[in-house]
């Protein structure tokens, strides 16, 4: 047995007025009267013996008090133990609110809806004086309701927490529930998700997160317990959009590639066919058809043509889908601003080939360029790109991405040696055919001639092979992009005279360029960053099925903002944006054949009338009530 609001039972203390009531009564008085004729019908009774109605007397005194006690017991809500796990103090409740908590049964109800149902009807059996803190968690974990015992509070605050379009992660929540759960052992911790902790560490443990086995481990020596309830439905099929890449076509006005890649959860019983629809300022560009396989994930490439501001609407349509937060997406064409470059080169030895591919790159617009010797180094002005030309300087700039042909030695992350006779080629060998900076470089049909000696190391890797040694190279060394070309353009036999060479120029600049802190303000970005804005408001547009549905105007009220809904914003200020979920984890739905799985017996509402006493004590003081009008209204005692 057990109560669950124990300090009801100072109610008790009432029997001490029942029991002087009992013991103190006033006396019969005598009392002359001028007939007995109204006083007959209790002839009768006068006549029972003395014994019998002192005995009356004491059931009627029990009775009182197995009514009073049977009342308070109910208010101090009295419990058959549940099972040894509840022999805690503290219940810290790990709530899963990431994206995926959305997805919907038959009856609309989202697997958040469902956890805080469980947890409702969960914390009616936990006793008043354990303390309860939550904590919600999607990318980041927030201490809703630090520990407490005040169950309205803890309830208000629960019913207060919705699903957010945002990735789920698991081991900062997991570490932060560990915490608070050592403060005041012992403990139980409550995780309900729709994935389970192994799943969702499964993911963690890949970006430095904790495995599951350390936190039960870490959770036996703190003397905390772990429950866990998954939600996940026993058959969903979800179809979303999890990565997404816009560019502007180098040398090409108003000419954007972009790559979309799809995906269908694992957990689907039958692959999907899904139509891809594309549309440029409200109109529509494109379409197309995409059979997916359970599990897997599809790219597609296409071309469009807009103006930058242009909205690019992609949206998914599949015949069955669970969650649709992941199948459109909204942003506004790049507006792509001029790259500004410093080509430093000794005057003897400039390239006129080039000259040539760093000035047809100028004509697009998109490009400007700095010319300088040696003289004008350390450059005075901020640049996005050095192009170092046949020279290096005594120290290697930090903090600037740099373009390096024909290298004279070696510095920083260059390791070359510079050949004393130049070797002609008539062919390369790619390395890595996808990499950006061979994007449409026709390189089956470069001929070139290497002048330097190329050591690359991780992380720089090769792109081209002359022979067995590398001559093209690319990397990202310390945050700092590198493109090392161990050959010369001048010297080379079919390679300046051909598109090949400016398009590798352009690749080279437009990729060094792009370091994360692109210029772009409209650029995409995944629910969760968090981004710098300026302003006093920002407006939200969010859009379905390829058109605009709602708008949000929201205040700024810090320089850092978090992206926490899809759709484009756009701040008073100016400044732009868009956002989209993004995510292969929260698009990969999960799945569970077998029902709410984990501690669910745990959580579930027990219908026994063995697990909760209130039935039987609503019976018994029914009961009571009953016998005490039969004794003292149908025999009652005078």
């Amino acid at each position: 047995m057990q109560f669950l609001s124990p300090g009801s039972l100072w109610w008790l203390l009432l029997g001490i007025v029942v029991l002087a009531l009992y013991l103190f009564r006033r006396r019969s008085k005598k009392v002359k009267v001028s007939t007995l004729v109204f006083f007959k019908t209790l002839a009768r009774e006068h006549q029972e013996s003395a014994w019998l109605r002192r005995l009356k007397k004491w059931i009627s005194f029990l009775i009182t008090l197995l009514i009073l006690a049977v009342a308070v017991f109910i208010l101090s809500r009295l419990i058959v133990k549940q099972d040894d796990a509840d022999q805690y103090r503290t219940v810290v409740i790990l709530l899963d609110r990431s994206a995926s908590m959305d997805v919907r049964d038959e009856r609309g109800e989202t697997r958040l809806d469902a956890a805080k149902r469980s947890l409702r009807d969960r914390l009616k059996r936990v006793p008043e004086e354990v303390g309860v803190s939550l904590i919600a968690y999607d990318i980041r974990p927030e201490v809703i309701q630090p520990r407490t015992t005040k169950r309205r509070e803890l309830l208000s605050r629960l019913d207060a927490v919705e699903t957010r379009p945002v990735a789920g992660r698991i081991d900062a929540a997991v570490e932060m529930a560990g915490m608070i759960a050592g403060l005041e052992p012992p403990s139980t911790i409550w995780h309900l998700s729709d994935r389970s902790l192994e799943e969702a560490t499964a993911t963690a443990i890949g970006e430095g997160g904790i495995p599951s086995e350390e936190v039960k481990e870490d959770a036996a020596e703190t003397a905390t317990s772990v429950r866990e309830l998954n939600l996940a439905l026993p058959e969903a099929t979800n179809v979303g959009i999890t990565a997404m890449q816009i560019r502007a076509v180098p040398l090409e006005y108003s000419r954007y590639d972009a790559y979309v890649q799809v995906a269908l959860n694992a957990g689907s019983k039958v692959p999907a066919t899904v139509r891809l629809n594309v549309s440029v300022g409200g109109i529509p560009s494109q379409y197309r058809e995409i059979t997916l396989e359970p599990g897997h994930r599809v790219g597609v490439d296409f071309r469009i043509n807009g103006l930058r501001d242009e909205v690019l609407r992609v949206w998914i349509e599949t015949e069955k889908d669970n969650f649709p937060l992941d199948d459109q997406i909204s942003l506004a064409l790049p507006d792509e601003k001029p790259i500004l470059a410093a080509w430093i080169r000794e005057d003897k030895v400039e390239d006129p080939y080039t000259r040539i591919a760093l000035s047809s790159i100028q004509e697009s617009g998109s490009f400007e360029l700095l010319k300088g010797n040696p003289g004008a180094w350390p450059l005075s002005e901020r640049v996005d790109v050095v192009i170092l030309d046949g020279w290096l300087p005594d120290e290697w700039p930090p903090g600037v991405p740099v373009v390096v042909i024909n290298p004279p030695g070696a510095l920083g992350p260059v390791a070359a040696r510079k050949l004393d006779a130049p070797i002609p080629y008539n062919s390369v060998r790619v390395e890595t055919q996808d990499h950006p900076v061979l994007f449409r470089v026709s390189s089956g049909r470069v001929a070139l001639t290497q002048t330097a000696v190329l050591e690359v190391k991780s992380p720089l890797q090769a792109l081209w092979n002359a022979g067995n040694s590398p001559i093209l190279a690319a990397g990202e060394v310390s945050g700092q992009r590198v493109v090392i070309m161990g050959f010369s353009p001048g010297l080379s036999e079919r390679l300046p005279l051909t598109a090949s060479f400016p398009l590798l120029m352009g690749n080279a600049l437009f990729w060094c360029a792009d370091h994360g802190d692109s210029r772009d303000a409209s650029r995409l970005l995944p629910t969760g960053s968090l981004t710098h804005v300026t302003g006093g408001s920002v407006t939200w547009t969010t859009t379905r099925e390829g058109r605009e549905s709602k708008r949000v105007s929201l205040p700024i009220t810090s320089d850092i903002i978090e992206i926490d809904r899809t759709g484009m914003w756009e701040s008073d200020s100016g400044l732009k944006g868009a956002a989209a979920l993004l995510s292969s984890e929260e698009s990969d739905v999960p799945v569970n054949h077998e029902g709410m799985g984990g501690d669910a017996g745990y959580f579930a509402v027990k219908s026994s009338i063995t697990e909760n006493l209130r039935f039987w004590l609503l019976s018994g003081l029914i009961l009571f009530l009953l016998l005490e009008s039969w004794l003292f209204h149908r025999l009652a005692v005078y």
